[in-house]
């Protein structure tokens, strides 16, 4: 069984017994995410996957635009936990086709950009991911910066 956020609740104020619960082998439940179809799809092609955070990083989408992913090696934190990242064409939100490529993408990298809509972040956990989405957002943060100060990015 996994839990999945629910569909239009803010996030930032929603509490545990809100959570959608669901189990592999079925379908997601119609008050779950969106983007349900996406992390069912991960869970079931990456078992190593244990968490997944889902989110829209301005500076990592501001990147993205430019079919640009941010670079790992600036910091010490993206060595240590995002050895790779994946980029993915912008496909439908919440679609078959972004379920089975991020499924695929995540098979080989722990972190996702997916082109016009956001970062997918697979962890040992749920802190894990969320750490890997806050990482890339100031990877990408940083990248932009150094774009507007005449730096080649």
């Amino acid at each position: 069984m996994i839990l999945l956020t629910p569909r239009g609740v803010d996030k930032g104020r929603m509490v545990s017994a809100e959570m959608v619960r669901c189990h592999l082998d079925e379908p997601a439940p119609a008050d779950a995410s969106s983007e349900a179809p996406t992390h069912l799809a991960v869970y079931r092609r990456c078992p190593m996957a244990r968490a997944i955070a889902h989110a829209h990083p301005p500076a990592v989408l501001a990147l993205a635009s430019r079919a640009l992913l941010p670079d790992p090696s600036l910091l010490e934190e993206g060595r240590a936990l995002v050895p790779r990242l994946e980029i993915v064409a912008p496909v439908a939100p919440g679609s078959e086709q972004l379920a089975s490529a991020c499924a695929e993408a995540l098979a080989r990298a722990p972190v996702v950009v997916v082109r016009g809509h956001g970062v997918f972040c697979a962890g040992d956990d749920l802190w894990q991911a969320l750490e890997r989405v806050e990482v890339v957002d100031v990877l990408a943060g940083i990248a932009l910066s150094d774009s507007r100060m005449g730096v080649e990015i």
